[in-house]
């Protein structure tokens, strides 16, 4: 692997493509910014989706958009085996979302900013430095902006992808950009299982009907109960996010809800903090007099790329060519898929700083940005040779 590193990091295109993505931090930073400030919540993609599309065609590249909203584009032709690169278009936050900037120093505050403007932006500006060097690739390299990977996108844009490919066969090597970072290479798929559960009763006035059962109180008495039974595993997490319910501070709520994100490294562990939150759950109600329900709202599966496969060699050695350590990592991106289905994948950051991700104080620092994006660049040249 290190011979194969070094020949590419000795071409004369590959240095050209570095100097160029060196020269140009202004441009990524105003298109980082641009990009981000399109809204793209879950669902609602499409504007950022076809300012994606834009940015490709400009690239001269001809890219396509499937029947889920994905925007895909082939660097040199639909071949077998090809590298695939994905940064998901999506973020966290609602479509209402103030997405104004404000500067702090180096420091750009924007929600969305790192995840995933950071991502999308390495995408786009890897793939124009490799135009602008000439470099062309043995391998087939595909482009993608995916839709849905955040909260209940349920990773539907990189789960459609690949039940029917553009690319000739299903056999690929992914790698998700996913955020900002230089040293993280996430080979490990962090399982998640998501829940949405939903109580209701007669309501009532506060005073008047004071006694009958409130599904607040009672979905709060279920938290109790499930984190109560000694649940904390290693490598294993859960967090109830989002709670509503009621209509007056003076009214006894007819109906409340609450929504759970549970996580596990081990499918056994994950399972089991499953079913530990269904008896809480279906305890609390019985026990309250209620009406329950309980559904399933998003599942990622778990899995893991060996540290000994060629994409993870490639990544960790590309990586060290930088001065930096690179750090084998877990966790649940649009990488889970393919991982999943038994294809080599991983999840790298798309370079430079960040900070307060996935809140509205999120913030993103372009000090050493130009690395990611080059070590994204020099990591295709490793996977796909270069002609």
């Amino acid at each position: 692997m290190r011979e194969l590193v070094d020949t590419v990091f000795a071409d004369a295109r590959i240095r050209q493509a570095f100097r160029y993505i060196s020269d140009h931090e202004p441009d990524i930073e105003a298109d980082q910014i641009r990009l981000t400030q399109i809204p793209a919540p879950p669902f609602g993609e499409g504007d950022r989706a076809r300012q994606f599309h834009i940015e490709l065609t400009n690239l001269g590249l001809e890219p396509i958009t499937d029947s889920i909203g994905n925007v895909i584009a082939a660097y040199n032709g639909w071949g077998r085996n090809p590298i695939v690169i994905g940064a998901h278009l999506d973020t966290v936050f609602p479509a209402a979302t103030e997405l104004r900037l404000e500067r702090r120093g180096r420091a750009l505050f924007l929600p969305g900013i790192s995840d995933n403007g950071a991502g999308i932006v390495a995408l786009l500006w890897a793939l124009r430095a490799a135009k602008a060097a000439s470099i062309q690739f043995r391998r087939s390299v595909v482009a993608v902006g995916n839709v849905g990977e955040e909260g209940e996108g349920n990773l539907r844009g990189i789960r459609h992808l690949f039940k029917d490919p553009p690319w000739i066969g299903r056999e690929c090597e992914f790698v998700a950009v996913d955020g900002a970072g230089l040293q993280r290479i996430t080979h490990q798929a962090l399982g998640s299982r998501r829940f949405r559960v939903r109580m209701t009763g007669p309501g009532g006035h506060s005073w008047a009907d004071f006694g009958r059962p409130n599904p607040v109180q009672t979905l709060a008495a279920a938290i109790h109960i499930f984190t109560g039974a000694g649940v904390r595993r290693p490598g294993s997490s859960f967090n109830f996010g989002v709670f509503r319910g009621g209509i007056s501070v003076n009214a006894i709520p007819r109906e409340a809800m609450m929504e759970i994100d549970l996580r596990s490294i081990a499918p056994k562990n994950l399972e089991e903090m499953e079913q530990r939150l269904r008896r809480a759950v279906e305890e609390a109600a019985r026990g309250a007099g209620l009406e329950c329900r309980t559904e399933v709202m998003g599942e990622r599966p778990s899995g893991s790329t060996a540290s000994a496969s060629g994409i993870v060699q490639a990544a960790l050695e590309v990586t060290r060519r930088f001065g930096t350590e690179p750090q084998p990592d877990i966790g649940s991106t649009d990488a889970n898929i393919p991982i999943s289905l038994g294809l080599p994948a991983i999840a790298i950051g798309g370079g430079g700083n960040s900070g307060n991700v996935h809140t509205p104080e999120e913030w993103f620092d372009s000090s050493q940005r130009d690395q990611g994006i080059q070590r994204l660049l020099a990591l295709i040249a490793v996977l796909a040779g270069l002609e």
